[in-house]
């Protein structure tokens, strides 16, 4: 080629890599929510494509040891707005723990142990499952809801502990829904759940649950006490068992779905994220929208069971909103596993929701 002619050339392919630069975003970059879209203000990035969201991490201690922690609900509307939380008032009804300090170095009475590693073997039908183990153990100090000394109650689950390196792959140190911290950055990045408010498509997370099994499907920590809340602090969150299957079933739901589908066995990995599923749980109130004035992290499980007849027909498709699930209740085509009418399990889980897919009505 003549020398003459290769700057000319270079030149053009430059200005098209220029001209063709916001097309080419990195997947997560381009699928990151727009910012009305966010409840939890202080998220700093959203993306339901790649299932994670970056939040900001705060640094504190539990009985001597250094912790890593989040912050998502306050039970003070002041509070709530001035750290870019949820608010979220009954949460003061909620199983908490003390602590001191300011909200963003807190010091706790009990925290997780995650040293345990997480196994989830599925039976062959999915679920329920062969074998359930929660990676992360709670203490018997510690609630995610911590009590200031002001009365204030802050939704606070602790992430990580250990002055690091932080293990992200197999997490040894950290819950199992971190996928990459940054102590210098003061960031953490943490794999979504998504699921269903009111018909639309919402994302939020999951960081607690009072009994075993759910925390080992969830990736949550095993906070055993947290069945001490009042019912107050809480709402339904709809789990369906027996749902359709299928990776590519736009009907698909549930935690059959989840087992079979959607890699529950495997520890969650950035590298990954996106290739690991929810159940696409319905809940009963959001953080915006006309369910905002009684939302609330803390649910009460409700595992739906499709009724024999239903699933023969092919009538247990894709549910999106609590009206849905209890009008098939109603006509007992949806019961709790016993038989019995459709109704709270007895386990709670701490979701603190993100943001909406769907704009919420």
């Amino acid at each position: 080629m003549p020398d003459t002619i290769r700057p000319k050339l270079q030149a053009t392919a430059a200005l098209l890599a220029l001209a063709l630069l916001p097309f080419a975003q990195t997947p997560a970059q381009a699928a990151d929510l727009p910012r009305e879209n966010i409840v939890l203000k202080s998220a700093i990035a959203v993306d339901p494509q790649q299932n994670t969201v970056v939040l900001p991490l705060y640094k504190g201690s539990a009985a001597g040891k250094t912790v890593y922690y989040i912050l998502a609900d306050a039970s003070d509307k002041t509070v709530a707005q001035s750290l870019g939380l949820n608010y979220a008032p009954s949460i003061g009804k909620a199983y908490t723990q003390t602590a001191s300090g300011a909200p963003q170095s807190l010091t706790f009475a009990g925290a997780p142990i995650f040293s345990s590693g997480r196994v989830y073997k599925s039976s062959a039908t999915g679920f329920p499952p062969a074998q359930a183990n929660p990676g992360s153990v709670a203490d018997d100090s510690y609630s995610p809801f911590v009590r200031l000394p002001d009365g204030t109650t802050l939704d606070a689950p602790i992430i990580a502990s250990g002055a690091g390196p932080f293990d992200v792959t197999t997490h040894r140190n950290t819950a199992d829904r971190v996928l990459a911290i940054d102590t210098e950055k003061k960031t953490v990045t943490i794999l979504l759940a998504h699921g269903f408010f009111n018909g639309a498509r919402v994302v939020y997370l999951s960081t607690d649950a009072s009994d075993p099994g759910v925390a080992t499907i969830e990736r949550a920590t095993y906070t055993k006490k947290l069945a001490q809340s009042s019912p107050a602090s809480e709402q339904a969150i709809i789990t369906l068992a027996n749902g359709q299957t299928g990776k590519d079933n736009p009907q698909a739901q549930g935690l059959a779905y989840l087992a079979l589908d959607e890699q529950l066995s495997q520890p969650a990995v950035l590298s990954d994220s996106a290739s690991f599923g929810s159940p696409l749980n319905i809940i009963a109130t959001f953080a915006a929208g006309p369910g905002a004035a009684g939302y609330t992290p803390l649910w009460a499980a409700n595992v739906g069971v499709w009724s024999k007849a239903a699933v023969a027909g092919g009538q247990n498709v894709r549910l999106t909103s609590i009206t849905q699930v209890f009008a098939l209740a109603g006509k007992g085509e949806i019961t709790s596993p016993d038989g019995k009418p459709l109704g709270p399990a007895g386990p709670v889980v701490n979701c603190p929701v993100v943001a909406f897919i769907d704009t919420i009505h």
